[in-house]
């Protein structure tokens, strides 16, 4: 298990319950979009099918 500080984990949990989905899903999830917003991986680049995604504004809000 990942452990982080205890904001990040307050992140990790609300992300989890608006996604209703695993720990581990959520992580994926952020760990790839911020790669892919950094340039560090191709969108798609893993040929995995996406799940939808709610829409992101300019302040990283959905």
């Amino acid at each position: 298990m990942t452990y982080l500080e205890d904001d990040a984990e307050r992140g990790i949990q609300l992300f989890m319950a608006e996604h209703a989905i695993s720990r581990e899903e959520a992580l994926r999830r952020i760990v790839r979009d911020w790669l892919i917003r950094h340039g560090y991986l191709a969108p798609n680049d893993s040929g995995l099918e996406e799940t939808a995604k709610p829409e992101i504004d300019g302040t990283g809000l959905a």
